[in-house]
């Protein structure tokens, strides 16, 4: 379950922090907040929110809210300990899901990955491109064609695609795609550069260099393909 990138909302330090390793070690991107302040901000960038209801300023209720009047269609998983069925109805009635605590991590990981598979199926969605993470194909919609990879173009695109929103150095691609002997110095740069001309990205909005640093594909943009 790589890529996924997770919010946690949760004040309780110690379930925060057994939530936090939990999901890291399951692959996934998590941020950790201990109440709502500025997770507006960057929501935008999150795929699914696991939200405590009981928080300091605005409750978990009051910011899924906020969160679904932005017309985002993020899944949320309310974390609780109210056991009454008012409480579990107005949860379900605002999110997608209500567990009550305490609980075991792994029905929650399990629910987190079904929640997952039914919000994005094994398509993603990437401007004019879909992505089948299930036979690692990539379709071209406006052309409505699948991106004829080379293998080793293959490889750096699901590379970059596991490790999406994340900057991936020269080194990281040295050490996953080409051994000591068939590095050159460009070569990272000759290969990016022909899997931008293959997936329609030439102004480097998809995969993009990060001056300095290295190359990330970006998942979070604004679809502009017409219908």
């Amino acid at each position: 379950m790589k890529g996924y990138t997770i919010l946690l909302v949760e004040d309780d330090l110690m379930i925060g922090d057994l939530l936090q390793k939990i999901l890291q070690r399951e692959g996934y991107t998590v941020c950790w907040e201990t109440n709502g302040k500025g997770i507006l901000d960057f929501i935008h960038k999150i795929d699914l929110a696991i939200m405590d209801v009981m928080l300091p300023g605005e409750d978990g209720y009051q910011l899924s809210k906020k969160i679904k009047d932005l017309g985002l269609n993020i899944p949320i998983i309310f974390l609780s300990a109210r056991t009454d069925m008012d409480s579990k109805l107005e949860g379900l009635a605002i999110g997608e899901d209500y567990m009550i605590k305490p609980f075991d991590p792994r029905e929650l990981l399990l629910r987190i990955k079904k929640m997952l598979k039914t919000q994005y199926g094994t398509f993603t969605q990437i401007k004019h491109l879909s992505i089948d993470t299930e036979h690692n194909k990539v379709f071209n919609r406006s052309l409505n064609n699948e991106v004829p990879f080379t293998s080793i173009e293959r490889k750096l695109f699901f590379y970059l695609f596991e490790n999406r929103n994340r900057i991936l150095t020269k080194e990281h691609f040295y050490e996953y795609l080409w051994q000591l002997e068939d590095r050159s110095q460009n070569i990272v740069n000759v290969h990016i550069k022909k899997l931008r001309a293959k997936i329609g990205d030439p102004t480097g909005e998809i995969i993009q260099n990060i001056y300095g640093e290295g190359y990330r594909l970006n998942t979070h943009i604004k679809n502009e393909l017409k219908k």
